[in-house]
């Protein structure tokens, strides 16, 4: 077995990405995600997610929800993770670049049919 290709940086300046960085792509995420669907159902599912999160005994953390991913897409967000370091200096967490490549990749699976849209 191979070990993943994401060394996360010890006592480097990768890691000083300050408060405003470290969630920047969630932010985008969210700002793009009112852009393209009503704010109502957004809202909605959010609040969906964190009632379902305080039922859970460790619910001392609402927003934050865990969720089993398959091992190939743990190695793509690793690959992104590896790329990111390498072409800025910084590191990203998994929550992160999951966050970029949702952005980047919102639009398109809301205008694919099985999601809803006229698949143009």
């Amino acid at each position: 077995m191979t070990a993943s290709g994401y060394i996360r940086p010890a006592k480097t300046k990768a890691t000083n990405v300050g408060n405003r960085n470290r969630s920047q792509w969630t932010r985008q995420l969210r700002s793009l995600l009112y852009l393209l669907v009503p704010a109502l159902e957004a809202m909605n599912d959010e609040e969906g997610v964190i009632s379902a999160a305080k039922r859970k005994p460790w619910s001392d953390r609402p927003r934050w929800v865990s969720i089993q991913i398959r091992t190939d897409h743990m190695a793509v967000i690793e690959l992104l993770q590896s790329r990111h370091l390498k072409a800025t200096g910084k590191e990203i967490s998994r929550a992160e670049t999951l966050a970029a490549l949702m952005t980047e990749g919102l639009q398109q699976v809301l205008n694919h049919i099985d999601f809803g849209g006229k698949g143009d």
